[in-house]
């Protein structure tokens, strides 16, 4: 084997400069920027959309290992933008998340269905229901009928704040929620009596308040109430709902 000379031309330097330069042809093909045919990972996954800066950016489709896929907008390789991502189940795609997505999580205002057939759609943060929204258990989803629908405020995925829940028998609570519980000042109206309880809640319990008719009925209307009063009402009342609000910041805490 003649002697490695600087500057010399032998086979082992040509290999190496040929294997250079292949990897640069390479690297400089992987490079992948705008719109591109489909393209193939070992991992089972493929995807067929834009590219900027060898990343997954603008319009996109993604199929997943599982068949699962996500259509839409991406930026630097995480979806981003708006999208759907849908749920291959028994031989076709199911919806499972229509909306906004920052940073590859739910981010804004989206609309998600879950497997039993409840939904929600409003605001959400990091994959998580987050402010203002509207859930739909066991009703049908456009309107609610059949079921439980609440409308209101929701807090890192439960409820929080204020709210009302419309429930299937028609009975209806209006007021503050915390942990996903009643937790503070709030009136349930009995629809189907004619009767509203106005009090305070602390995790999901009564803790006082008063009980009266919706509409108030002409004296001696058979089965209405007959007058009720606390002695010291305002003082009982307002012992409780510093406790029941305490709670409540509690049972906040313990949500989060």
């Amino acid at each position: 084997m003649p002697p490695n000379i600087p500057g010399t031309l032998t086979a082992e330097s040509l290999r190496r400069k040929q294997g250079d330069q292949l990897w640069k042809t390479s690297d400089q093909k992987a490079q992948k920027e705008g719109p591109h045919h489909t393209v193939y990972w070992t991992t089972g996954e493929r995807y067929q959309g834009s590219w900027k800066d060898n990343k997954k950016h603008g319009k996109g489709t993604v199929i997943y290992k599982n068949s699962d896929k996500y259509e839409g907008d991406w930026a630097n390789d995480m979806r981003h933008g708006l999208g759907s991502l849908w749920l291959y189940r028994d031989g076709k795609y199911v919806v499972r998340y229509n909306g906004e997505w920052r940073n590859d999580q739910p981010t804004g205002h989206g609309t998600f269905f879950a497997d039993n057939g409840d939904t929600y759609e409003g605001e959400w943060l990091n994959g998580r229901r987050h402010g203002k929204g509207r859930a739909v258990y066991g009703g049908r989803p456009v309107d609610g009928f059949g079921g439980d629908v609440y409308e209101g405020y929701f807090e890192n995925d439960v409820k929080c704040g204020p709210g009302t829940m419309m429930y299937a028998n028609g009975d209806v609570y209006e007021g503050l929620w915390a942990a996903d519980k009643k937790n503070g000042t709030g009136t349930y109206f009995y629809m189907s009596k004619g009767k509203r309880f106005d009090g305070v809640w602390a995790d999901g319990a009564i803790k006082c308040g008063t009980y009266s008719e919706i509409h108030a009925p002409p004296p001696g209307t058979p089965g209405a109430l007959p007058p009720c009063e606390l002695r010291n009402a305002d003082k009982v009342l307002a012992e409780a709902t510093m406790e029941a609000s305490a709670a409540a910041t509690e049972a906040a805490a313990r949500g989060l």
